[in-house]
């Protein structure tokens, strides 16, 4: 990357961890309120209505994907008529993305009985919750579009600081109205104030920064780029509905086949493996845009050398992560709210084992999405999605709630982990992308030995919760990381990137 995309990539990269760290840490404090003050039958809830509307996010049709990555080349250029065209393009489709998202949610009110079986032990109306649910993710899409502008121009850190005030003002309103009325329905209605405000506020933001968009209002872009859009767009169709079956339907499947408590439990975990992922995320979103712009002007074989040190930095880091929460979980969870939240620990390894699964392929997914890649790749989800229904209903029967989150990780790996790697090297790279499964079979087995390693020490030493804590954490933090740098010191990706690193340091030390 040149120095220009790597500043803006670290600018994103530190504002959006420290961002993320904070909301984290806001989030930890209110589930911590919310368990003490309601009952786990509201986390389940939580957890099932938040998957419904993954299911629902299907009507976005990929549209602000594909105008994204139409805005790349634009901005490159500085083309302020093209960059105008597409955002009022962007708001147009929006718009009626939101009246529809409300429209198909109400649909499903009639039929919330087939959804849940058991009625859970609670006093609010199951349907009025779902609805404000289903609020407050469509009233998103009337403001959200003028976010694209501010993070195709990769400046995602200017998002960040508005997230973080808007963030922190929301976790103290929602824990005092936790604290003092125990009202679910006041906290939901906490939460849609903040989703419009935040939205607004963005909106003035992206107004400020760039005033050709009040300019250029009536502008729009030509029938032929229109067409190409919408060519990518239906591509994105086929693929974003096989990617909301497969991201949205564990809590839904656990519902149905366990029952919606065990949702409740497995929420307080897959919060924290959750945060971890999105504070990684941030960093990754951080660099997309620069990635975007790479590809729209770069060289084939840096784009090449890049891809294959975000995967490398992404199994570095999912290692580590995954390996501490097959340790560490269990004993936060039981310092945190007691024992009767435990989960057993194949669970946890299933979440960890999917965690670290879907992490690996991260670099594939910006590398597709920032190539524009749509049309070659829209089956893959479908592949993933089927898997993932039939191996979750199998192995539930025979091993119970974990099997659900393995049969997870089995359609990550016959699906996404090997096809978008694939496009990018067939249709970019314009190598064989043998090259890539070597290096990933490599990974995977790396982890698995370390994940051999963990449960040898779980079984064979049974520490009270504190001795656990502790040698997990220092278990953690070497077994990963010595392991890692003893096998990969000395590879082209370790090498590069230290280079890096350093170079960066002395720039900065000079300025």
């Amino acid at each position: 990357m040149n120095s220009s995309r790597l500043e803006n990539s670290v600018s994103n990269i530190k504002s959006g961890l420290f961002v993320q760290i904070l909301n984290k840490l806001l989030s930890f404090a209110v589930r911590t309120v919310f368990i003490k003050c309601l009952n786990t039958e509201y986390l389940g809830i939580n957890g099932l209505f938040t998957n419904i509307l993954t299911l629902l996010s299907f009507t976005e049709l990929g549209i602000g994907t594909a105008i994204i990555y139409s805005m790349y080349k634009p901005i490159a250029e500085d083309d302020i008529n093209k960059i105008n065209g597409l955002m009022n393009l962007y708001k147009k489709c929006y718009t009626i993305i939101g009246f529809v998202v409300f429209t198909i949610g109400l649909a499903i009110v009639p039929f919330m009985g087939k959804v849940i079986d058991n009625v859970p032990n609670i006093t609010e109306n199951i349907n009025f919750i779902y609805v404000l649910f289903l609020f407050n993710t469509s009233i998103s899409y009337f403001f959200t579009y003028k976010k694209s502008i501010i993070i195709a121009h990769q400046k995602h850190s200017i998002i960040n600081k508005i997230d973080a005030v808007c963030y922190l003002i929301k976790c103290i309103l929602s824990i005092l109205v936790l604290l003092y009325t125990k009202n679910y329905i006041m906290y939901l209605m906490i939460e849609i104030l903040f989703t419009i405000s935040e939205n607004i506020i963005v909106s003035l933001k992206a107004d400020k920064i760039y005033p050709y968009l009040k300019k250029g209002s009536n502008k729009v872009i030509n029938s032929s780029e229109k067409k190409n859009i919408f060519k990518n767009v239906k591509s994105l169709v086929v693929y974003q509905f096989g990617t909301v079956i497969m991201n949205g339907t564990d809590n839904i499947l656990i519902s149905t086949l366990i029952n919606v408590s065990s949702v409740g439990l497995c929420s307080n975990y897959i919060m924290i493996i959750t945060a971890v992922k999105s504070v990684i995320q941030t960093a990754f979103n951080g660099l997309t845009a620069s990635v975007g712009n790479l590809n729209a002007i770069g060289d084939v074989k840096l784009k090449e050398k890049i891809f294959y040190e975000l995967t490398y930095i992404q199994f570095s880091i999912y290692s580590f992560c995954s390996i501490s929460f097959i340790l560490l979980l269990t004993p936060v969870i039981t310092i945190w709210i007691g024992k009767d939240y435990v989960l057993s620990i194949s669970v946890v390894v299933a979440l960890s084992i999917s965690f670290f699964i879907d992490g690996l392929r991260q670099p594939g997914f910006i590398y597709r999405t920032t190539l524009g890649l749509f049309n070659k790749s829209r089956f893959t989800p479908y592949i993933g999605a089927i898997s993932n229904i039939f191996f979750s209903i199998i192995l539930c029967k025979y091993f119970g709630l974990c099997g659900i989150f393995f049969a997870t990780s089995i359609s990550q790996l016959i699906s996404y982990s090997w096809i978008d790697p694939y496009l990018i090297h067939k249709y970019e790279f314009k190598i064989s992308s043998f090259k890539y499964y070597k290096k990933f079979i490599k990974y995977l087995f790396i982890f698995f030995i370390e994940v051999f390693i963990c449960l040898l020490y779980y079984y064979l030493f049974k520490f009270n919760i504190i001795k656990s804590l502790i040698f997990g954490v220092i278990l953690s933090v070497l077994l990963p990381n010595i392991l890692n740098y003893v096998i990969y010191s000395n590879s082209d990706e370790f090498n590069s990137l230290k280079l890096r690193f350093i170079n960066y340091i002395k720039r900065r030390r000079k300025a």
